[in-house]
């Protein structure tokens, strides 16, 4: 922490309404928390403890960042956030650019938690004087009520609690909408019509998740006893895609290979010891596929270690190539509300890329996009995340995770007991999904 910040006033006053804990890097109002990421708390940490003074652009790389590169534009994107964030009515008004130099924040002041929650002492009452006995009475109520606010939102975890809606149709549809925002799954439900447009969708299972801009859709054919594995897909895209989602999906699905088929390399490598995931990322009308190979090995009875392979397909996506892996910890809640199976708190601990640009443009491998760049920079940009698993069949599951949207696991080549380790109970889903048969999921 800067020498200007003195340990015990260690609050920055943004604004008059907005708060930043320079101990806890935690960002707040006098109505709740704002979440975020690890690459924004480690920038405006950096400013706001600098403040007033400018930070370089290389400094701030390095803040919110320490553990890979990045190009500036992770740093702009990360800028443009904050500024949403803290309410910016126009750009510099409270983060400011120094032209090619770096940014600098602009605070009011430092306080500390006692400052913040300084009740006045209640003045005795005063016949003569009631209006300034009732002004120092409601603000000692303001002041009360803005200290239980705080001690609320920077002491307490609570638990995010999911909104969800299941709607069938007369074509053997089932339609899951999801989000944790409550405008979000208003938009849901008031756009449902969307999600039904192909004339020729029927016998589909589709959950469609929204975040803010971000929306996730994992879709699948229903069968009598079940999701056809075959055609089990995840697709991440902004709402700028929405309009043109179905004609771009009917024109591209048809050629992505199933999960159980993807070839890992030219030789087509078998892992027998984990599972495979895959998620689509539609961008600008195009479409990126990455495979993931899983593995994990039991510490405890909820605590996994787990280690993930990603890779890249080529320019024709007939191959599949190591570009990445990271790895953490994984632990298993003790319980989870519906509509999910069970929730896993994760915990990421390294990450690595494998090929430089320079290995990815010999090997015909594109770029990520806008939207992949950021799920990408999210495991290193977090200290923990969620992940939730909504729905699950033999050789089959499908999971939500925080910033990364829906994956489906696939167990062909695995070991039985890597897949099944994380499952209890014999419940295919907490949603009431209908299959013309009753499907078992032991």
């Amino acid at each position: 922490m800067s020498e200007k910040v003195k340990a015990t006033d260690h609050i920055a006053q943004i604004s008059e309404n907005y708060f930043f804990d320079c101990q806890k890097k935690t960002l707040f109002t006098t109505v709740g928390s704002i979440p975020l990421n690890r690459a924004e708390k480690g920038v405006l940490y950096k400013l706001v403890t600098e403040a007033p003074n400018m930070v370089s652009k290389e400094e701030l790389l390095t803040a919110g960042w320490a553990r890979k590169e990045v190009a500036e534009t992770s740093l702009f994107q990360t800028i443009r956030t904050l500024r949403i964030k803290l309410k910016e009515q126009e750009i510099g008004q409270v983060i400011e650019l120094v032209p090619r130099l770096g940014y600098q924040i602009k605070i009011q002041r430092f306080v500390s938690y006692q400052d913040l929650c300084n009740i006045p002492e209640m003045p005795k009452q005063d016949k003569k004087k009631p209006r300034l006995n009732n002004k120092r009475y409601l603000i000692a109520a303001v002041a009360f009520a803005f200290c239980a606010l705080l001690v609320s939102f920077l002491y307490i975890n609570w638990p995010t609690e999911y909104k969800y809606k299941l709607i069938n149709d007369d074509k053997n549809n089932t339609l899951v909408f999801l989000s944790m925002n409550q405008d979000d799954f208003d938009y849901l439900l008031q756009t449902n019509e969307l999600f039904f447009k192909p004339a020729k969708l029927n016998n589909k299972l589709m959950f469609i998740h929204k975040l803010d801009d971000e929306f996730s859709v994992a879709i699948c054919t229903k069968t009598p006893d079940g999701c056809d594995i075959d055609t089990a897909h995840a697709i991440s895209f902004k709402h700028s895609e929405l309009s043109t989602l179905w004609e771009l999906l009917d024109k591209y699905l048809p050629q992505v290979p199933p999960l159980a088929a993807m070839n890992v390399l030219k030789d087509n490598t078998t892992m027998q010891s984990g599972v495979k995931s895959y998620n689509i990322f539609l961008e600008d009308g195009d479409f990126t596929t990455n495979l993931s190979h899983h593995f994990v090995n039991q510490v405890d009875d909820s605590t996994w270690l787990f280690t993930s392979i990603n890779y890249r397909p080529n320019s024709d996506q007939s191959e599949y190539i190591a570009a990445s892996f990271r790895g953490g910890r994984s632990i298993m809640e003790a319980e989870s509300k519906l509509p999910f199976l069970i929730t896993v708190t994760n915990y990421p601990e390294y990450f690595y890329w494998v090929l430089s640009p320079a290995d990815k443009a010999k090997l015909g491998i594109k770029p990520p996009g806008p939207l992949e760049t950021l799920t990408n920079d999210f495991y290193v940009d977090v200290e923990e995340y969620i992940s939730y698993l909504l729905y699950r069949q033999p050789h089959l599951q499908l999971w939500l995770s925080e910033g990364y949207g829906f994956h489906w696991f696939i167990k062909e080549g695995s070991n039985d007991n890597v897949f099944k380790q994380f499952i209890r109970g014999e419940k295919c889903a907490e949603l009431p999904i209908d299959f013309e048969n009753k499907p078992s999921c032991p």
